[in-house]
């Protein structure tokens, strides 16, 4: 955790926190009601959140790990059952699946959005595919539409990951409200935050029971346990800063995608640098900026590139630098120990190996750079950055 620490102490991706979220805080703590247990603070986030995302019913955890791990309990995803994920995206989206004992099958993703490829999804269904989690990464929506159609024609529910995008539209309906579940992070680099924290989103009665009783020891009243469940409970603290989050969102989503529009303008034509797509069909909140480098015209790779720009100031970070599968949890199938679950149960009857090539994939996760978005960067930060890059880039090209 060493190199995440000594980024965040130089990088412009602190959380807004205003005088708003400290209050909050504070009255909660004096009024001493802590926990789902004691306090309305859970219910009444949930209640906000549920409506502005459009759904139902919205189900506050600790973490959005916790949120993609109870959306595919509530699916009862199990041994020898198969998700369908994309291998560009935080490991969490992967890990869940693998903490129901199923299998993660990892597909190419779309070279412009950098969300899941439906076409690659469509190839990889078999009899033992129970879900697909599409992610909208960095704030752009996936192809729901196309992704849906699949999932319709083949009995497979949708668990969105809009973990990075929050208020973020599809065909203007919000992302979360779409497929069969919607699961968000309300992790401190969000677009809005708890510090630690997470929901999940749906419009279907059952599953929304099943959320909530996984979330609490699958306890539907004192002492009766009726499934396995777990203690992923939100804190009344993180619901008060919730609260306040949720009201200043949609301004903190204009100011990032304002951000963002202020890096194409001052990138476009820029050599060596191919600049990150938002289809028209959608609303992008912009969780990162991620452009990519082309390194046969810098003469330099994506780590040199990086290291030539931090040189006085870290001002932007490598992110996903390998795919999902690339990685030894993977590789060497380490699962829950040297017996190697869930990749050996015997409800499994296939064979399990991550020796694969996903060319698109491979191709950004060696080129893409992340730069920060957040609401607070003042014009001097960003003309800093954007000097920065324009000059290396200039040294480069002598």
């Amino acid at each position: 955790m060493k190199d995440t620490a000594d980024f965040a102490k130089h990088v412009h991706f602190q959380p807004s926190i205003g005088e708003d979220e400290i209050n909050a805080v504070r009255e909660v703590l004096k009024e001493g009601r802590l926990t789902l247990i004691s306090s309305e603070k859970i219910s009444e986030f949930e209640t906000r959140f549920a409506k502005y995302i459009g759904v139902k019913h919205a189900i506050a955890v600790n973490s959005g790990t916790a949120a993609l791990h109870v959306a595919l309990a509530s699916l009862e995803i199990g041994a020898g059952d198969e998700v369908i994920v994309p291998p560009f995206t935080f490991v969490a989206t992967a890990t869940a699946v693998l903490h129901q004992n199923a299998i993660p099958i990892f597909v190419d993703i779309d070279p412009e959005t950098y969300c899941i490829d439906p076409n690659a999804i469509e190839k990889a269904i078999t009899p033992n595919t129970k879900a697909i989690i599409p992610v909208h990464l960095f704030g752009h929506p996936a192809d729901m539409e196309s992704i849906l159609k699949i999932g319709r024609e083949n009995n497979i529910p949708i668990i969105e990951d809009a973990c990075q995008a929050h208020g973020a539209k599809y065909k203007n309906k919000k992302v979360g409200s779409i497929g069969d579940l919607g699961c968000f992070s309300f992790f401190e680099s969000k677009n809005m935050m708890t510090g630690e924290g997470g929901i999940i989103t749906t419009n279907d009665d059952e599953l929304a029971e099943k959320c909530r009783l996984i979330r609490h020891h699958g306890e539907p009243y004192w002492y009766q346990y009726v499934r396995l469940g777990y203690n992923y409970r939100m804190t009344a603290i993180q619901a008060a800063i919730g609260l306040i989050q949720l009201k200043k969102l949609d301004n903190m989503n204009k100011r990032r995608i304002e951000n963002a529009k202020y890096y194409n303008e001052n990138f476009s034509g820029l050599p060596g640098l191919e600049l990150p797509k938002s289809r028209k069909d959608v609303k992008h909140v912009y969780h990162l900026y991620a452009p990519l480098i082309r390194p046969e015209e810098l003469g330099i790779n994506r780590e040199k590139f990086l290291g030539k720009i931090n040189e006085k100031e870290v001002i932007t970070k490598l992110i996903y630098p390998r795919p999902l599968y690339k990685s030894p949890l993977f590789q060497d199938l380490m699962g829950y120990g040297p017996k190697k679950c869930p990749f050996t149960c015997p409800y499994y009857k296939k064979k399990v190996s991550y020796k694969i090539h996903l060319p698109i994939v491979e191709d950004i996760c060696n080129r893409v750079i992340g730069l920060p978005t957040i609401p607070s960067l003042s014009t001097e930060q960003l003309d800093q950055i954007v000097s920065t890059i324009k000059n290396a880039i200039g040294e480069l090209k002598k």
